[in-house]
């Protein structure tokens, strides 16, 4: 067996030790598998529904549920679009397809899609890796996407 198998067997035989008395083990174990690698290995996943007893595609369910989890590592660059309604009545639909767009060309970006971070008056916005950009046009849109291609070269 590869070292690397070993491994994964090893560390998530440890977490599910350590969280075997917990109701909703499950989601406990995948927020410290995703905080160990950045995401949920594939690998992962598989030894968790042996250790646990529970099919593959229900520790999918969970995974793609959440929005927190990731299946697949995140870019050098994160960009997170509110979506929620008030940034959708202002137009985040634009700016989401305008970094999509862009992240489509880069694979260096990661894109998520948030319902509301609670900033309602600074609509629509977006933070490019923690950095709050507000009221967003396409102008302003554009801005913060070539500033992380500066952040890039």
């Amino acid at each position: 067996m590869p070292a690397a198998a070993e491994k994964t067997i090893a560390e998530v035989a440890a977490l599910v030790e350590h969280y075997t008395d917990e109701p909703d083990n499950l989601i406990l174990i995948l927020h410290a598998i995703q905080d160990a690698h950045g995401y949920v290995p594939r690998e992962s996943a598989l030894v968790l529904s042996e250790k646990l007893g529970i099919p593959l595609a229900r520790i999918y369910e969970v995974i793609t549920f959440y929005h927190y989890f990731r299946t697949a590592p995140a870019g050098q660059h994160n960009v997170v679009v509110c979506h929620g309604t008030s940034c959708w009545l202002a137009g985040s639909t634009a700016v989401l397809e305008a970094v999509r767009r862009h992240a489509a060309a880069n694979p260096q970006i990661t894109v998520s899609e948030v319902r509301c971070v609670g900033c309602c008056a600074l609509a629509p916005l977006a933070f490019a890796d923690k950095r709050i950009c507000t009221h967003l046009d396409e102008e302003k849109t554009q801005k913060m996407l070539a500033e992380l291609g500066r952040l890039q070269a």
